[in-house]
C-alpha cells in the first residue's frame, strides 16, 4: 500500500460547514490523535514506529506543508520517497512501514494526525532529516528543528 492523498468532503450551508476528514472508503480505525501548530520553516521528522505497524491520517486544518514519506518496508520499494504538497482540508493516508515528516510553508500551519496506535516512547524512532541514504529534496536550507529531531542519526539498515 502507498500513501494516498484525499480531498476532504466539505458540506456548506447558511449555518456554516461540516468537513468529512476520514474518507468513507477508509477501513483503518484510528484511536489516537495529535494536533500540531508550527511556524514557517519548521521541519518535523523523519519519524516512524519501530514495529512498522502504525498508520496515520494527516489532515491540514490550516496552512500549507511539504509532506514527505519514505517506504521502510523491506522489498523492492524500500527507500522510495513520496512527496505531497498539502494545503487546508487536504488529507493524506500513510500506511504501515513508512517514515513521515514535513516542512511548514505558511506563517502558521495546523495539522491533525489520526493514528491507529497510541504514542509509545519505546516504539518511536526516526532518522535525521538530511540522511545521505535517502537524499530527500526538502527545498529548505536551514529548517527549524526540535532538539529531538536535531539529535536523530542516519537510518540504520537492519
Amino acid at each position: 500500500m502507498l500513501p494516498i492523498k484525499y480531498k476532504s468532503k466539505l458540506f456548506k450551508d447558511k449555518r456554516g460547514y461540516l468537513i468529512e476528514i476520514t474518507p468513507k472508503l477508509m477501513i483503518s480505525k484510528f484511536s489516537y490523535s495529535i494536533l500540531t501548530n508550527s511556524r514557517k520553516n519548521v521541519l518535523r521528522g523523519m519519524h516512524f514506529n519501530k514495529n512498522m505497524d502504525e498508520e496515520k491520517l494527516v489532515y491540514i486544518i490550516d496552512g500549507k506543508i511539504f509532506d514527505v514519506t519514505v517506504n521502510l518496508n523491506k522489498g523492492k520499494d524500500f527507500g522510495k520517497i513520496f512527496y505531497h504538497n498539502l494545503k487546508k482540508n487536504d488529507v493524506l493516508f500513510i500506511p504501515k512501514g513508512f517514515a513521515h515528516g514535513y516542512s511548514c510553508l505558511d506563517k502558521s500551519n495546523t495539522v491533525l494526525y489520526l493514528l491507529n496506535k497510541k504514542y509509545s516512547i519505546k516504539n518511536n524512532s526516526g532518522f535525521i532529516w538530511n540522511d545521505k541514504k535517502f537524499k530527500i529534496k526538502w527545498n529548505i536550507r536551514r529548517p527549524n528543528l526540535s532538539k529531538k529531531d536535531k539529535n536523530l542519526k542516519e537510518y540504520i539498515l537492519s
